[in-house]
């Protein structure tokens, strides 16, 4: 009778743990517009759930959802503000009017020719110098935690293409400011989504495509193109991968919040070294099949720089023209961190993942309260 009492107690004990344990587990949607085989989730994203589960010992989880499954660029900070998703991933530009500071500093696209200095920077401002920016999510119901930048864009065209007077009249895919830039060096900017970029390219209704070198592989247009012009031209830095739902990161305890920010430097240097080899398995494809890199001549890298010479303070106005109280400081502050940036990437290299990340730790995310 005493070994089944005592057995009862434990089993009574074990019910008790096990119930207090479930109680503390939650599992948190994600939803993203990319798919679960792109290289930013597969060598980043992914991991970094998987992390976070093993060093919450299971309290903290993440569902996620693919390929635009709860929303696509359009709704998923809308999903996330309505705890329909209690996370996603973010792009402002598709957002400006709810998130006009944030936007205001990803409007830079053609002044991002750095992916780790324009990255780091983003997420420095955001998090540590721009209340405004964190009051635009919160507005929104959600804390932004980590931003990437794209790697630089380069024009790739299906006819040879080197020279300033190569590229006049050509139909290039481009959007926002990239567009601008386009008309200025001569061509004429052609408004296709990445998904129509292969069948635009085969119709002729594009000569040139503005992107990531991966876009090659990603959407397949090495089929076309011929010529990748080695010139970075601009990059999209504002991509928010993680933005929480804040009745969910409340919900957290102190110590699992800790968790996740700790987690986010390794997060943001897995993705920019993925994307990295990304771009390089492209271009290497693409030469395959007979593309040629070539190097832009002395004019069209002065077109390209005459219309960077203006851009901060075209930047100041157009965030002005928004709504953006005292615009010319906020885009100066934030200049003066990429500047900040610039000399720690010259100093660290473009080539040592370690250092980017302790930098990303020791400057950003060990100053964060959870």
């Amino acid at each position: 009778m005493k070994l089944m009492k005592n057995l009862l107690v434990s089993a009574g004990a074990a019910t008790l743990a096990l119930s207090a344990s479930s109680a503390l587990a939650a599992e948190y949607s994600y939803g993203s517009f990319l798919q679960s085989t792109a290289a930013t989730s597969v060598k980043g994203q992914i991991p970094f759930f998987e992390r976070v589960a093993a060093r919450t010992n299971g309290e903290v989880t993440f569902n996620p959802f693919w390929g635009g499954a709860m929303g696509g660029p359009k709704e998923l900070l809308g999903a996330v503000d309505d705890g329909v998703l209690d996370s996603g991933l973010i792009v402002d530009v598709y957002t400006k009017k709810s998130l006009p500071h944030a936007s205001s500093l990803s409007a830079a696209f053609i002044l991002a020719e750095d992916t780790l200095v324009w990255g780091a920077a983003v997420n420095e401002f955001q998090l540590l110098h721009c209340p405004e920016c964190r009051e635009d999510f919160a507005d929104n119901g959600q804390i932004g935690l980590a931003w990437y930048a794209t790697t630089p864009y380069v024009l790739m065209c299906t006819s040879p293409t080197a020279t300033l007077a190569d590229l006049q009249g050509k139909k290039v895919r481009s959007v926002s400011r990239l567009a601008d830039l386009m008309a200025h060096m001569g061509a004429t900017p052609v408004s296709v989504t990445v998904a129509e970029m292969y069948e635009a390219m085969q119709r002729g209704q594009v000569d040139c495509a503005l992107g990531s070198a991966n876009y090659l592989n990603t959407y397949n247009i090495k089929d076309f193109v011929t010529s990748i012009i080695d010139e970075p031209i601009g990059a999209y830095v504002s991509t928010l991968t993680l933005s929480v739902n804040l009745d969910a990161w409340e919900g957290m305890s102190t110590e699992n919040r800790q968790i996740i920010i700790d987690e986010i430097p390794q997060l943001l240097a897995d993705i920019e070294w993925a994307q990295f080899e990304d771009d390089r398995n492209a271009v290497e494809a693409t030469l395959k099949k007979g593309g040629e890199v070539v190097t832009p001549d002395d004019a069209f890298r002065a077109s390209l720089e005459e219309m960077r010479a203006g851009e901060w303070e075209a930047l100041a106005a157009a965030a002005a023209d928004d709504g953006v109280e005292n615009a010319d400081k906020l885009i100066a502050d934030f200049r003066a961190v990429v500047e900040k940036w610039r000399g720690i990437i010259a100093e660290i290299g473009h080539d040592d993942r370690d250092a980017f990340e302790a930098a990303l730790r020791d400057e950003i995310f060990s100053k964060l309260e959870p």
